[in-house]
């Protein structure tokens, strides 16, 4: 049994199963997307543990002018802007409470990001519950972030 996750431009595909399964699917998603066949690079779940982390180019900025250039002071915003902060620089996609509430405190903000915020945000389909307290971004919040200012 295998596992497949698959980020195409604003697309995403994620299947487990038996791999002529995992082709199949893999298969109806390219051919959604853009209606051409399957000669894109993809990354299984193993190889994905092994990657280098992919930093992007250029200064990282701390967590405080990440939040600050984002200009959303709201906590389901701030769970959004931390929990992108996490995947872009420290290369963690699915996250805890714990994790949105340090970024909070190295930005200095006053006091935790309530839980009720990230109920909400589930709620909404902005957060995906993983179970044992994860949650990671999905693409509706992808869709906010990109429209909030980028870094200068």
């Amino acid at each position: 049994m295998g596992k497949l996750r698959i980020r195409y431009s604003e697309n995403e595909f994620e299947a487990e199963g038996d791999e002529k399964f995992i082709e199949l699917h893999m298969k109806r998603f390219y051919e959604k997307i853009e209606g051409s066949s399957t000669q894109h690079s993809t990354t299984k779940s193993d190889e994905l543990e092994d990657a280098p982390p992919k930093i992007p180019e250029g200064k990282i900025p701390t967590p405080a002018e990440f939040y600050k250039a984002k200009g959303k002071t709201d906590g389901l915003s701030q769970i959004l802007v931390f929990g992108k902060y996490l995947e872009l620089y420290r290369m963690i996609s699915e996250f805890t409470k714990l994790d949105i509430n340090g970024i909070a405190k190295e930005v200095k903000l006053s006091k935790d990001i309530h839980s009720q915020y990230f109920t909400n945000a589930v709620k909404q389909g902005l957060l995906r519950s993983h179970g044992q307290g994860k949650y990671s971004l999905t693409l509706s919040a992808e869709k906010i972030l990109s429209a909030l200012p980028p870094m200068p």
